[in-house]
């Protein structure tokens, strides 16, 4: 089944305000709550830096996915951090570059709101960093915290790996144990809640 993914052109308001909760309707509005993960209460704060960045508090409630331009007052259960360069790589693409996106992934599953994402919630809580390196001639990152506590600054926990062996694992040529054990993915910082992190969203990459 092919993945649906926003326009070239839309603009990270647009895609918090329009694209993404239209697409978590067509997803999951006609199975109801429970397929959604309604049960589970959620807010996800989605921060960007640069050019036409912000904030967006992304609130699961019931079932149904509310977005609030500017975020709230109260500490989310997730947030993700990263520029608006950043966020367009893997939600966009970059010309030049390899797809940061795993195929099977939407970017329901890159923000947690996925109903199998969000089971990371249950067993990881901290902030960890991703890093790709030499990916078109910088370092891609994202930094996300999970668990209500605060942001930890610096993050507790980095995961890096370079661009060439990132897409080896995404075309599954190159496995994630694989990527470890030859040092192609380097944790540092907190290395135990590093590979809590790995372990959980290693479906992703197989």
């Amino acid at each position: 089944m092919a993945v649906n993914r926003p326009p070239k052109d839309i603009t990270p308001a647009a895609f918090f305000a329009e694209w993404l909760p239209a697409e978590f309707a067509t997803a999951f509005g006609s199975a109801g709550s429970s397929a959604a993960g309604g049960a589970i209460d959620l807010t996800i704060r989605v921060a960007l830096e640069g050019d036409a960045g912000g904030k967006w508090d992304l609130e699961l409630r019931g079932g149904k996915l509310g977005v609030v331009p500017g975020g709230g007052s109260a500490e989310p259960e997730v947030t993700v951090m990263q520029t608006v360069a950043d966020w367009k790589a893997i939600a966009i693409g970059e010309t030049g570059a390899v797809d940061l996106a795993p195929p099977q992934a939407s970017p329901m599953d890159i923000l947690f709101l996925d109903p199998s994402s969000r089971q990371v919630l249950k067993t990881v809580k901290g902030t960890i960093r991703f890093e790709v390196t030499g990916y078109n001639g910088r370092t891609w990152s994202l930094t996300v915290k999970l668990g209500p506590q605060p942001v930890a600054t610096p993050a507790s926990a980095t995961i890096s790996v370079d661009a060439e062996s990132y897409a080896g694992m995404l075309a599954r040529t190159l496995s994630p144990p694989q990527a470890f054990f030859t040092g192609k993915v380097k944790l540092s910082g907190d290395v135990g809640l590093a590979m809590q992190l790995g372990t959980a969203m290693l479906p992703r990459f197989s």
